[in-house]
């Protein structure tokens, strides 16, 4: 054990154990070991966790939460106060609920982008100082129109509490204690309910004007500065530190080697773990009560119970406290229940949401004040626990490099979809059933859409022990080109590794795993059907798999777009597909070095060396691209294709339609450019003329890879071949 390398993902022995027996690689086999007091063993001390990896971090960001928390709240605390001072109504306050609840958004997603590809605690100082500047003067706005536009400038401090803190003490601290660090942090929640409240409702009270309460925004200047002299960690440490130092990588230049992967191959990825898909469409659900109970609440407790801003106040710090009850579940069961069975957390999420609607919907039908209350106390201790269950799902079950995005669309979705509800939608239900039942009846809809909650959670718990393994699959596909490159073994020049691909429900390639060392020319056959198109398509980043990594010269290029893949020296031929007929042979080439357009010389030295190659195309420069003949339209885009000066060239069936001589032609063309070093991926019909150009095949049948061997062994293997060529090619060949 003391040679292996040790992993600690705070889950049970058997699901790790699970995952690196269906390892191919012995050596990885060999070298995996379990961190002792992982699995079912009682988790680390807290304390202990902190005095190792630091307090100031957990405390700071906490700090940092709970400004910016303290002021929404007190924003909502004195809805009634700004009808009166803006004179509008409850769907105009909804309304401007429904804007600051989209700016956050709009903050959300780019601060997680930043954050991802450079320092966590720059974004997060640098969110709350522009919110400490800007919320004190939403109380000098003259009018609600002013009001809106700074608050959703403010609005960039609550953009990175969900996201940029979460992704940051994901890394900052031991996956172990994940459940009990998110616990701390999200404190800022009921000390936001209740002091901070309290607070602000005092000011407000004292000064008799809700402007002075907006000056509380100055606390978080100083926690912002402060936040500035912590230290950065690498993004993953956790979950691949141990592996990367064992097998002699640098986890910060092993992610600085790989380009960033784009916003919008990001959500595409996170939207395919199953797990995150149902947490998501159940965050919204969580939005729609988080929005519209603290709002139009609080109008509640006005026009039916006659409540004052000091009162209100009061009431919903004796509300918030709940939270200090509801907090010690996720912190005390949160990191245990997980180690024993991951989908435990999201199965106490689904309880908590649903059982939170039963209850705050039975509390604004109590005849008795002290009933409400007690009941929106029970209400508030039982969903407490609700955002740590899911975040610790979340920081499980996404990439870690993707991490702080997939804690943004938490915010999306809770705020998109929820705050649209809760504040359009329940205003404008509030105005139809008039203005002292209004808020009672808009509220009533939580209990139906927290039970939608619920049931969504429930079913993604299912998918939870599925998407951990395949993070874990990814860590030991990292460990395992860790140690080749640690061996001194040259890098493939594509490697394909435990790739799953659906179109819809409908899978294509199964578990495909395929290694072509730079400078081959390989043979990729099989079936109409089975999956050769596809294959090639994910490589060149056309589409994205559901699991698996693909790596181009040793670069993790899985979740790359096409524009990215070009940088990677890889160049797309499809057969029959790739010219522009309306176009002149001289524009299909200019195309063709687009990717060199800042490079002139560059581009002229390429059209050159493609005259040289095409001398058929020289003479025909003017001539429009759908007047050649097939075989020239497809030298044409070969052409193009090669202006790139490609590292590696896949090909998808260069031969289609076309005449012997033309197609003679064509891989003469392939073989030339393979002898001076190019690798090619040759997508092939013909076993004859896989034969003549590549000494290597694979076959795939059925989205599965059934033969990788020399090319010559597929002619022993008429179980695959008969099917193919219904047996005239094979008796041909023998």
């Amino acid at each position: 054990m003391a040679d292996q390398v040790l992993f600690d993902f705070a889950v049970p022995d058997e699901l790790l154990e699970e995952v690196v027996a269906k390892s191919r690689d012995p050596d990885v086999i060999a070298d995996i070991g379990v961190m002792p007091g992982t699995g079912e063993g009682k988790p680390p001390a807290l304390i202990g966790i902190l005095r190792t990896n630091g307090f100031a971090p957990l405390v700071l960001l906490t700090a940092a939460a709970l400004v910016p928390g303290s002021f929404q709240n007190g924003i909502a605390l004195i809805g009634t106060n700004l009808e009166q001072s803006f004179h509008i109504h409850d769907a105009a306050l909804g309304a401007v609920t429904f804007v600051a609840s989209v700016s956050q958004l709009l903050w959300a997603v780019p601060l997680a982008v930043w954050a991802d590809r450079g320092s966590r605690k720059v974004v997060a100082g640098v969110a709350l100082l522009i919110f400490s500047v800007f919320a004190p003067l939403m109380g000098l706005a003259p009018n609600v129109w002013a009001f809106t536009f700074i608050y959703l400038v403010a609005s960039v401090g609550y953009g990175v509490n969900n996201t940029v803190h979460n992704s940051y003490l994901a890394d900052a601290y031991p996956t172990e204690g994940r459940g009990r660090v998110f616990s701390w942090h999200n404190l800022s929640d009921p000390l936001s309910q209740t002091v901070g409240i309290l607070i602000f409702g005092y000011i407000v009270t004292v000064a008799h004007n809700w402007r002075w309460g907006t000056f509380v925004a100055l606390a978080g200047i100083p926690i912002a500065l402060a936040l500035f002299t912590l230290h950065e960690p690498d993004k993953g440490q956790n979950e691949q530190s141990h592996i990367l130092k064992a097998s002699g990588m640098d986890l910060h230049s092993q992610q600085a080697d790989a380009p960033r992967v784009l916003l919008g191959s990001a959500v595409t990825r996170l939207l395919r773990i199953r797990s995150i898909y149902f947490e998501l469409v159940a965050v919204a659900i969580l939005g729609f009560a988080g929005t519209g109970a603290p709002l139009f609440g609080n109008l509640y407790f006005v026009r039916r119970w006659g409540l004052d801003t000091a009162q209100r106040s009061e009431v919903y710090s004796i509300v918030g406290l709940a939270a200090f009850l509801g907090l010690p579940v996720a912190y005390v069961v949160g990191d245990r229940y997980f180690r024993r069975a991951p989908e435990r957390p999201l199965v106490i999420a689904g309880i908590c949401i649903t059982a939170y609607g039963g209850l705050y919907v039975a509390s604004l039908y109590m005849p008795q004040l002290w009933m409400v209350v007690t009941l929106q106390f029970l209400a508030n201790a039982a969903v407490s626990p609700l955002a740590i269950c899911i975040f610790l799902t979340l920081a499980a079950t996404a990439p870690p490099e993707m991490r702080t995005i997939c804690f943004a669309m938490f915010g999306v979705y809770s705020l998109v979809f929820g705050a649209f509800a809760g504040g359009v939608i329940l205003g404008a239900v509030s105005d139809a059933a008039g203005f002292r039942n209004g808020p009672t009846v808009a509220l009533t809809l939580i209990g139906p859409v927290c039970l939608v909650g619920g049931i969504l959670l429930f079913i993604g718990s299912r998918y939870v022990k599925r998407d951990i393994t395949l993070v874990i699959e990814d860590v030991l596909e990292r460990h395992a080109e860790g140690k080749r490159r640690q061996a001194g073994r040259a890098v493939p020049a594509l490697q394909v590794h435990n790739l799953d691909f659906f179109y819809g429900s409908n899978q294509v390639l199964f578990d495909v795993n395929l290694e072509v060392g730079q400078g081959e020319m390989v043979a990729l056959l099989g079936t109409n059907g089975a999956g050769k198109s596809t294959l090639l398509r994910a490589v060149s980043g056309l589409d994205h798999p559901h699991r698996g990594v693909i790596r181009i010269f040793g670069i993790n290029c899985t979740y790359l777009e096409p524009e990215q893949i070009i940088d990677q020296e890889v160049a797309l031929l499809v057969g029959g597909k790739m010219t522009f007929p309306g176009l002149t042979v001289r524009d299909n080439l200019r195309i063709g070095s687009y990717s060199m357009r800042r490079q002139g010389s560059r581009a002229r030295s390429a059209l050159d060396e493609a005259m040289d190659r095409f001398p058929e195309l020289s003479t025909r420069l003017d001539q429009s691209a759908g007047t050649l003949s097939g075989g020239e339209q497809q030298m044409l885009a070969l052409a193009r294709v090669m202006m790139t000066a490609p590292k590696l060239l896949l090909i998808d069936e260069l031969a289609l339609g076309l005449a012997p001589k033309a197609v003679d032609r064509l891989m003469g063309i392939v073989r030339e450019v393979n002898g001076q070093g190019t690798t090619v991926v040759l997508v092939e019909q013909s076993v004859n003329r896989a034969m003549s150009l590549a000494e290597h095949a694979f076959f795939l049948e059925r989205g599965e890879v059934r033969f990788d061997g020399p090319t010559a062994g597929l002619l022993q293997r008429d179980d695959l071949l008969r099917p193919v060529f219904l047996g005239s090619a094979v008796t041909g060949l023998g």
